[in-house]
């Protein structure tokens, strides 16, 4: 691991991962709440708490980038498209390390968290790439829905991604 790492760790024997930056000082900035059930918001903790004990991984966004170039997923190209655009037309896949960390701290204190909309991995891969994405989400939706409002859910979310750009545009990178 290292400063700027995407990292996460599996929570109930693999039902769910929580994710967050890597400060490359012993600390990670991650959606976290006093207890299971108070509210989250985003904040600045000890390695140690982030991990409660579970393995920490390190996310591969090769394998993210690949997925998103597939052509039978539209919506997620999209995303790197508009995600381009916002960084002035620049293709950059990632930020920088120092840069990841300080797109995690402007976020300090944020509490816009929503387990669908706007959960950890929507955060670090956020701070990571400046394309807000969960592959868990994805993947329940899929699961749950059929082909067609899975479909109306996706393009739905480009527009949100579109309303939830980073107000700072192509400065930090």
């Amino acid at each position: 691991m290292a400063k700027g790492d995407h990292i996460y760790v599996q929570r109930a024997g693999g039902l769910y991962a929580h994710h967050g930056i890597d400060c490359g000082d012993g600390s990670v900035i991650h959606y976290s709440g006093e207890h299971w059930y108070s509210p989250r918001s985003v904040r600045h903790t000890a390695i140690d708490a982030f991990a409660r004990g579970d393995e920490i991984l390190v996310r591969d966004y090769a394998e993210f980038f690949a997925r998103l170039r597939d052509t039978r997923s539209l919506p997620r190209r999209l995303h790197v498209q508009l995600a381009a655009l916002l960084r002035g037309g620049r293709t950059q896949t990632s930020f920088s390390p120092g840069a990841v960390v300080e797109r995690a701290r402007s976020r300090l204190g944020e509490a816009r968290f929503d387990i669908v909309l706007h959960n950890c991995e929507h955060f670090a891969t956020w701070c990571k790439t400046g394309i807000s994405d969960s592959e868990q989400i994805q993947a329940l939706w899929r699961a749950v829905l059929d082909r067609a409002s899975y479909r109306q859910w996706r393009r739905e979310s480009v527009v949100s991604a579109l309303l939830d750009r980073d107000a700072s545009g192509p400065s930090g990178q």
